[in-house]
């Protein structure tokens, strides 16, 4: 197809750089630090590839899978005992068996669960004409997880232990038990993930796990409880070689060697097969979990594919019939891909993210489909699929991503989809002079990435140990995906028609770490070496609060250029991903991340139930009608949003229906306090709890205060101004982020039905003060009106006043001192339209202030309180330090 060394005058270009170019990739690689780092790593992984397919065929490479089971521990279970049968005639592995706490995401130690030391504390049951036996398999690596993700772009384990074992006859049964008493928790899910291989399907059988729940006394409560059989061969997925074959490709771009253009036409010969077949059952079955053979995945290894069959075509290792094959399969995987019983792309509604022209899965595939349009020209269809993937795109830009740039369903899937339009993007204006980069909704969607940066987070730091910006993690993200990379990318593309937005894009992305490799799953190699251009000018961008509506994100920034304070509060109008976590929020502050979301874990791997329950998030939970707490709502609705020098606050309406009716009010007290307080105003329903993630690793309980001890020599204190004298109760949790601790402490403050809940959480540093909160008598307050003093050690103060009535309430500040209110001067939305709000919506939430006046003349100490709102006051002439 394309020619780079032979210098034939037919030679077209290719797709992503010309023979010129080449040169320039050289030089790239030379003079680029952090390119020459990346190149670098590719080289390894090519050869850590190269040997491996020396002694093993590419279909052993990656032979294992995860294969879960999820169950829920039955009333009166103190223990179980788990087992692995493996049933029919055939050779099967067992490379290791973990179990998870499901509804906490926290592994469950196992002693020897990966036979690091041999057999021991397994009882083996094999069948009469059965072997067990242990051998070691040579570039296996981890097994492959049912989402897809794909371990090869980590460093692989040279040999991997396993348990052979050996069935000579159909109706033979082989048992290993784990004879460890494992203590569960009744009520409670759990998930045990068992690595296995398949060369063939057993006959007559298959894998399955089996749980025994045993009494207090250790004896069995009812039969073993099996999963779903097991039976499909585990040939190594294409997911598995394709970053490798990416790095193959990359060696032979950069030194001409053929060797390399033949690793990866080996490669690519071997995924293009396994997608068609993986594809065909796809099709046929619908939908499940092994959804690397969906219309999502596909997308993305269809784009990759066909950069990397561009790149070697015109090498000379493709014989004429191996072209012709290789033509065969892109052509095969195309068409399949515009195929509406394969996936429902022709859908405006769906009825969940797996389908529907809204889907992240329908982007990836258009945007797949138009890069193969793009590099394979001369193909019949083309013409027909590069308009179809722009129509896609273009709907997509105008009906699905929401005006302030954000793609709506998570951070995440913000970063996914930006992604892959990326190369389509690229590769349009290069090879066709279109220029989406100018459009204004792609604009927005990377300005919408570096508006929501966290601060400088000095735990995670970067390659240098300085410290680096994050992405947050709400709903279904986590804080190391390094997005960033796609600003590092695409910035080339705006350095002459918008130079600011460059300057900013290459500012945002050396402050996260100037990360340079594609992460993740399904990597594209040549981008990380093409695109970076560390060397553009860099500008700091307006980082200040600021409110996305489309998405539900608020985001409060303080201290030093607005980097060292920081807290997103989440009230979402969206389902996507099924996140229980309406009214969340997650603090960093001095650059430590004090309580955070909790992340994501694997979709079907087992540890589900923990991520997107209400449990794992700062929200409050309501209890059913058997006591058990249960997950709120959602979505819910902001009521208001205001911003100020010295005040941010914002109201959210959970419609939780086990309460009357709540509101959430979460308040970041600036103003040289640095504090947030929350009031979630409860009208009737039942029980609740109000859940706080710490990440850290002691706490000290009070009767009215959680003062716990963070990372990098912080705190988080928590004063309970109400309930009066609350049950808190502790335990943890897992959180994603690749922090130092892999689970927050967590705390229940547990209130009764109709109480409303007061909190002041303060951050600081461990050896600063905390801030003192009392309650202020007021004999003319009236019901539902309380008033607190928050303190500073050095004396200053601000009064906090609730109103909680149906009532407008004045009532006079016991001192008699005139006082000044916070959020009614300078009030100023950070940025207009660009930073999340339009013109309307900036005037509307300025007039908007919960309340809030002016304190003048005579009646300086009184305030007026609106029903349902809070204002927060100080000293008149007070200035924050």
């Amino acid at each position: 197809m394309n020619s780079a060394y032979n210098g034939a005058a037919e030679a077209r270009p290719f797709g992503c750089y010309d023979r010129e170019q080449l040169g320039e990739i050289r030089s790239r690689i030379e003079q680029i630090p952090a390119i020459a780092q990346e190149y670098a790593r590719q080289q390894q992984l090519s050869g850590q590839f190269a040997a491996r397919e020396a002694a093993v065929p590419l279909s052993g490479l990656g032979v294992f899978r995860v294969e879960p089971f999820v169950f829920k521990v039955p009333a009166g279970t103190a223990f179980l005992k788990l087992a692995v049968h493996v049933r029919g005639q055939g050779v099967a592995r067992i490379c290791g068996v973990r179990l998870t706490h499901s509804q906490l995401g926290l592994p469950v130690a196992l002693i020897n669960g990966s036979f690091g030391e041999a057999l021991n504390g397994w009882t083996q049951m094999p069948g009469s004409g059965s072997t067990i036996v242990l051998e070691q398999l040579s570039g296996s690596g981890s097994g492959l997880q049912p989402s897809g993700v794909t371990p090869a772009g980590g460093a692989q384990e040279d040999h991997v232990r396993s348990v052979r074992i050996s069935n000579t006859a159909k109706a033979e049964w082989t048992v290993l038990r784990y004879e460890e008493l494992l203590p569960v928790c009744a009520g409670d899910y759990y998930g045990i993930q068992t690595e296995l291989s398949l060369e063939a399907p057993l006959v007559n059988g298959g894998i399955c796990t089996g749980v025994t729940f045993l009494d207090t006394a250790g004896q069995p409560l009812g039969l073993e409880l099996l999963s779903p059989l097991f039976n499909r061969l585990t040939l190594t997925n294409w997911a598995y070689l394709l970053e490798a074959a990416g790095a193959d490709a990359n060696l032979y771009m950069v030194s001409g060697e053929e060797q390399y253009a033949g690793l990866a036409k080996r490669k690519l010969q071997y995924m293009l097969t396994d997608m068609r077949l993986g594809m065909d059952i796809f099709r046929r079955d619908g939908w499940h979990d092994d959804d690397t053979y969906g219309a999502v995945h596909i997308g993305r290894g269809l784009a990759a594919a066909s950069v990397i069959y561009d790149q070697i075509a015109g090498s000379g290792v493709l014989a004429a019939g191996e072209t012709a094959a290789l033509l065969a399969d892109f052509r095969y995987i195309a068409a399949m891909m515009m195929d509406t019983v394969y996936y429902r792309f022709d859908l405006t509604t769906f009825p969940d993210e797996k389908g529907g022209k809204r889907s992240n899965w329908n982007a990836d595939r258009a945007t797949g489909l138009g890069v193969y349009a793009l590099l394979f020209p001369q193909e019949a269809e083309s013409g027909a699929y590069l308009e179809h993937a722009r129509s896609v795109i273009d709907w997509q830009l105008t009906e699905v991503v929401d005006t302030e740039g954000a793609w709506p369903e998570n951070v995440r899937y913000h970063g996914a989809v930006l992604h892959r339009y990326f190369l389509f993007f690229a590769l349009l204006k290069r090879l066709r002079g279109v220029d989406y980069f100018r459009h204004p909704k792609v604009k927005a969607m990377y300005r919408f990435l570096i508006g929501i940066v966290t601060a400088e987070d000095i735990i995670q730091g970067g390659p240098s140990g300085a410290p680096v910006l994050l992405t947050p993690a709400v709903g279904d993200a986590n804080v190391q995906e390094q997005w960033f990379r796609l600003l590092g990318y695409a910035a080339r593309f705006y350095a002459e028609e918008d130079p600011q937005l460059a300057a900013e894009m290459i500012w945002t992305w050396k402050h996260g770490g100037a990360p340079v490799q594609d992460t993740g799953a399904f990597p594209l190699p040549l981008v990380a070496l093409l695109y970076p251009q560390p060397d553009l000018p860099e500008q700091k961008p307006a980082l200040r609060s600021v409110h996305y509506p489309g998405i539900g994100y608020v985001i409060f920034r303080g201290g030093e250029q607005n980097l060292q304070h920081y807290a997103i509060y989440e009230a979402s109008p969206l389902t996507y991903h099924a996140h229980h976590d309406e009214g969340h929020f997650s603090i960093w502050a001095d650059g430590v991340p004090l309580t955070l979301d909790a992340g994501t874990g694997g979709y079907y791997n087992g540890d589900r139930h923990w991520y997107v329950s209400g449990a794992a998030h700062n929200v409050v939970q309501f209890t059913g009608e058997t006591g058990d707490l249960l997950d709120g709502p959602l979505q819910s609705v902001y009521r208001e949003v205001c911003f100020s020098e010295e005040l941010d606050y914002a109201k959210s309406l959970i419609p939780d229906a086990r309460a009357g009716e709540y509101e959430r009010h979460f308040l970041f007290i600036k103003a040289g306090f640095d504090a947030y307080l929350v009031w979630d105003r409860i009208e009737g329903g039942t029980d609740s709890v109000w859940n706080l993630h710490t990440l850290s690793t002691e706490a000290e309980v009070t009767e009215q205060a959680i003062d716990a001890v963070g990372l990098g020599g912080m705190r988080l204190s928590a004063h309970i101004a109400e309930p009066a004298l609350p049950v808190i109760t502790t335990g943890e949790g897992a959180v994603g982020g690749a922090y130092p601790l892999a689970a927050q402490q967590h705390f229940r403050v547990h209130g009764n039905a109709g109480e409303d809940y007061v909190v002041l959480l303060h951050p600081r540093a461990a050896a600063a003060p905390a801030l003192r909160l009392e309650p202020l008598e007021c004999e003319e307050a009236g019901e539902g009106v309380r008033l607190y003093k928050i303190a500073r050690a050095d004396g200053a103060w601000c009064v906090a006043a609730i109103n909680g009535s149906t009532m407008t309430r004045r009532i006079r500040v016991p001192g008699g001192v005139p006082l000044r209110l916070l959020g009614t001067a300078e009030t100023a939305l950070s940025g207009g339209a660009e930073a999340g709000y339009t013109a309307a919506q900036a005037a509307e939430a300025r007039n908007s202030q919960a309340g809030l006046t002016v304190l003048e003349g005579s009646e300086a100490d009184i305030l007026c309180l609106e029903p349902g709102t809070i204002q927060v006051a100080v000293l008149k002439g007070f200035e924050r330090v």
